[in-house]
């Protein structure tokens, strides 16, 4: 079949399309209004999705599972809270003091400031619900009733310190009692004691937590208040001359994000307004030889309904969603920006094609060739925006699968509207241009012939150009279009400038190359909020001093061995050394384990040896030897196999402390780690988990769904590319400038300090959709082009669509300007990614592709559907494009030869065949269709 049975099939339908939106315009300008104003229902029903540990973790994520192997056995109640165990942090609240001027903080002033602050926080912070005041002992986790968890370690550390006494570190022990100290202090220096063990010297930061109730909903809410209240109140703290302090809470993530997203209302309407301006002094013309406006061919509140179109597609689009229920978050008011760009580059397309047509010609004829052309270079851009965006919809990551199923579906409304809504608007216009209206205020113009006796304000803003009826051609392309096709093609086809140019194209992928190689994956919860958050300090406090050294892993044995069996303690012990002695595990010192308690127990203080066979009954008498022993919490009992009224140990679980947790690679190296360990104990199906290895997980999956999307996404543009550039080797090329679209995306936004997360994940996805529109458009105009040579082709697909390209470039890095400045990182990446995209896909469009097409796609882009061509075929084609454009007759002796001989089709231009031998010619000059016979 012949390579352009689609794109020919689609000009054709797009062109009836054409004529039936030019006879009834109406009901495609007021069908998409009133569907609008339906789904815009469903903009008082949005779901909206604020948990960003689950926005930006992966779907069935292995730290999801391990987090809820934990929580099944040990669910965490109001009784059995134990600080450090928790595996879930709602309603957490991190408080930091820190000691001022590099102190010690372990000094009795310093010490005391921070005792202080602790008493403030449990007592002074009040919040009132339903006439009853609520305070951190009414809203408290507790442990078997005792009361809430305090920092009186901080007093207690502090005076054995300053009287004298040597406290072990990571791991204090005081007589029988003990504890970890190693995530409570921060810029712990140590001295060697004796058999060689950490003294705690000094210490510059203690590190507080506060866990309160969750569950019911009602006390979760009351908790969530006294959260916010205690930021409030820390703010108005008095300035302590001792500490500085920081503090995180549940909702901190949640909040930045929405203030993320509250600052992006203002911006969208100052990126509306720029728009409008910008596409208005887009569309003004002038009368040939002056200054003077043309204010029938310009066409402000056509360009004005463009921008309308586009955005009564978002309303459409997020409405129809949220009626459908999707969950919206509030990443996605982002999204808004860039429909908004693609829908007016769309609209700078429509009018640069119907301003191609001949102004002699019927509104109907000129409507019909308009879409044919437009619409077709149309459809390819949507098609591979909304399917890029549907393959970025099946990553694993919450955030990403929401934020493209909105784009993708907004952009398809775009693409309806424009076909719909703003077609009818354009034939409205075309109606008004035909009959000699001023576009502005819809009264007659006058002609320009008559300006030196009109008013002022009649030259200003009512003269107006008449079509040149003694013409057979009258195209009023505007300076722009001559320069690219007069000045800017012939220059670029200059063999010293395409050697250039390719030396360029060279050193743009080395740069590339360099970036990719520096690439740092994994989004940081600090990168989520704003650059002026009081989260920050609390984060960037806890890289320096905490995650350093002493944070906790839990460690968890789903499948006990039998205890009671010597072999099986060896193996457990054997099991725990090698956990302790790990890449970023402190060491055996950081180990709090009740079997190790356990026989120091009975070993040391009682001197007494464990009997095998009493091993249970042993463990039960250790955990009642104390009251309320938190290390019972650590272990799931389950029936006796051979007892039915005996229990045995099920599952346990015990804590480690951890070091180097400072960068993103370290984390996850930690993370990857700490599983290679666990899987080398398979007959223990052993779980590890601490709640940073929610956001390592991200990290891990982060380039392997990347590169699994522009994969994909690559091999979906091929194929449109391949089904409407009738033209194999072009749609080759498309798909090749695609991909060094995508490489250079990724290297230069490295090289501009962006990660590889999961924010520039969703703006590499949108950069395969935006590097196909340029590359697409180029080499569709260089395959439907009329000339013989490279150089011509190139000449006329510049011409046409050189300065249309342009103005939806510099629309679109209008349209996402407003966010340059915004200090977040979520936005900045996503305002420095669509830059990057846009202007290297413009410099493929119109420097790299069309030299690389004029170099590798030098010969006829028009392929014979039959397989033995007409040798004259050629020849005859060109005699039948002389005789439609000078409207002379043609000498069908010329085409006699073909009656003879099978039939052989031009598709683009020409179909011949002995029932219905006509020219159909879909030319930039809008040639209409003439039967030979």
């Amino acid at each position: 079949m012949a390579w352009d049975c689609v794109e020919r099939r689609a000009a054709s339908l797009f062109r009836q399309l054409g004529f039936l939106i030019c006879d009834h315009p109406l009901p495609f300008f007021v069908f998409p209004l009133l569907f609008t104003a339906a789904m815009g229902v469903g903009l008082l029903h949005l779901n909206p999705l604020s948990d960003a540990v689950y926005l930006f973790t992966p779907l069935g994520a292995q730290s999801k599972m391990e987090r809820m192997s934990i929580h099944e056995k040990w669910p965490l109640t109001d009784n059995n809270y134990i600080p450090g165990r928790a595996v879930t942090q709602s309603r957490e609240i991190q408080v930091t003091a820190l000691a001022r001027n590099d102190s010690n903080i372990l000094d009795p002033k310093f010490a005391n400031a921070v005792y202080q602050l602790d008493k403030y926080i449990q007592t002074r912070v009040r919040v009132l619900h339903n006439g009853h005041y609520y305070s951190y002992k009414n809203l408290c986790l507790q442990y078997k009733n005792g009361g809430c968890p305090s920092n009186k370690h901080v007093h207690i550390l502090s005076d054995l310190h300053n009287h004298g006494f040597n406290i072990t570190y990571p791991y204090f022990r005081f007589g029988s009692e003990g504890g970890y100290i190693g995530s409570s202090l921060g810029g712990v220096t140590v001295m060697k004691g004796e058999n060689e063990t950490d003294i705690l010297a000094s210490a510059k930061a203690w590190f507080m937590i506060y866990h309160l109730k969750f569950h019911p909903e009602e006390m979760s809410y009351i908790s969530g208040e006294w959260e916010l209240e205690l930021g409030r109140m820390l703010t108005q703290y008095p300035e302590d001359p001792y500490i500085s302090i920081t503090y995180f809470h549940s909702q901190t993530l949640a909040d930045e994000l929405k203030r993320n997203a509250d600052t992006l209302i203002p911006r969208f309407i100052i990126s509306i307004t720029l728009l409008i301006v910008f596409s208005t002094l887009c569309s003004l013309s002038f009368i040939d030889g002056s200054f003077s406006i043309d204010w029938v061919l310009s066409k402000p509140i056509l360009s004005i309904l463009g921008v309308v179109s586009a955005g009564i597609a978002i309303l459409t689009g997020v409405g129809f969603l949220s009626l459908m229920g999707m969950p919206y978050n509030d990443i996605v008011g982002v999204m808004p920006f860039l429909v908004l760009a693609v829908g007016v580059d769309n609209m700078f397309l429509m009018v640069a094609a119907v301003r191609r047509t001949s102004r002699t010609h019927t509104v109907h004829e000129r409507m019909g060739e308009c879409l044919a052309d437009a619409a077709v270079s149309i459809l390819i851009t949507s098609s591979t925006d909304v399917l890029s965006f549907g393959v970025g919809a099946i990553t694993t990551i919450p955030a990403v699968q929401i934020f493209c199923v909105y784009t993708g579906v907004a952009i398809f409304f775009a693409f309806i509207y424009q076909i719909t809504f703003f077609a009818a608007c354009l034939a409205l216009a075309m109606k008004h241009e035909a009959s000699g209206r001023n576009s502005l205020f819809l009264i007659e113009a006058v002609s320009a012939e008559k300006k030196t006796s009109l008013s002022t304000f009649q030259r200003l803003f009512n003269l107006g150009s008449v079509p040149d009826h003694s013409a057979s051609h009258d195209v009023k392309q505007p300076l722009t279009s001559r320069f690219f096709g007069e000045w800017y093609a012939p220059v670029l086809m200059h063999p010293v400038v395409r050697g250039i140019a390719m030396v360029w194209f060279v050193i743009y992928l080395l740069g590339a190359s360099y970036g990719c190689s520096r690439i740092k994956e994994g989004l940081e919860p600090v990168n989520l909020l704003v650059e002026d958050s009081y989260a920050i300090p609390h984060y960037r406090l806890l890289e320096k001093y905490f995650w350093k050294y002493g944070q906790q892993v839990q460690i968890v044995i789903n499948n006990a061995p039998d205890l009671r069996n010597h072999t099986s303690r060896d193996r457990v012990h054997a099991m725990v050394l090698d956990f302790a002695t790990s890449k970023h595990a402190i060491g055996m010192e950081s180990v709090q384990f009740w079997l190790f308690e356990m026989e120091r127990y009975y070993q040391k203080e009682l001197e007494v040896q464990i009997i095998d066979s009493s091993f249970y009954g042993l463990l039960h008498h250790f955990l009642a030897s104390k009251t309320n022993n938190p290390l019972a919490e650590d272990i799931y009992w389950g029936p006796m196999p051979d007892d039915d009224n005996g229990t045995m140990v099920k599952s346990f679980r015990f804590i480690l402390g951890m070091k180097d947790l400072v960068t993103t690679m370290d984390q996850t190296d930690a993370t990857m780690s700490f599983r290679e360990v666990a899987a080398r104990w398979p007959e223990f199906n052993v779980t590890t988990f601490m709640p940073i290895w929610m956001f390592t997980d991200q990290y891990i999956i982060i380039i392997p769904n990347t590169v699994q999307n522009i994969i994909i996404a690559l091999l979906v543009m091929i194929v449109i590319a391949v089904l409407f550039i009738p033209q194999p080797m072009c749609s080759l090329w498309v798909a090749l400038a695609c991909a060094s679209i995508d490489f250079g995306v990724i290297g230069y936004m490295t090289l501009w300090g962006v990660n590889l997360d999961a924010i520039s994940m969703i703006t590499i996805i949108m950069s395969i959709g935006f590097s196909v529109d340029y590359s697409a458009h180029i080499a569709y105009g260089y395959v439907v082009s009329r000339e013989d040579t490279a150089a011509g082709r190139v000449k006329e697909a510049l011409s046409a669509l050189g300065w249309p390209l342009s103005q939806g470039a510099m629309s679109t890095i209008i349209a996402v300007s407003v966010l340059a400045d915004i200090p977040a990182y979520m936005i900045v990446t996503f305002f420095k990614t669509v830059v990057l995209s846009i202007s290297l896909g413009l410099l493929h469009g119109l420097v790299f592709l069309p030299v690389l097409l004029s170099i590798f796609v030098r010969g006829c882009c028009i392929i014979p559907s039959s397989p033995h061509g007409h040798p004259s075929a050629q020849k005859i084609e060109k005699q039948i494009r002389i005789a439609a454009i000078s409207s002379s007759p043609l000498d069908l002796r010329t085409v006699a030869p073909l009656r003879a001989s099978s039939p052989i089709s031009f598709p683009h231009r020409l179909e011949y065949t002995d029932e219905s031998p006509t020219v159909h010619n879909r030319s930039k000059n809008s040639i209409k269709s003439e039967h030979l016979d």
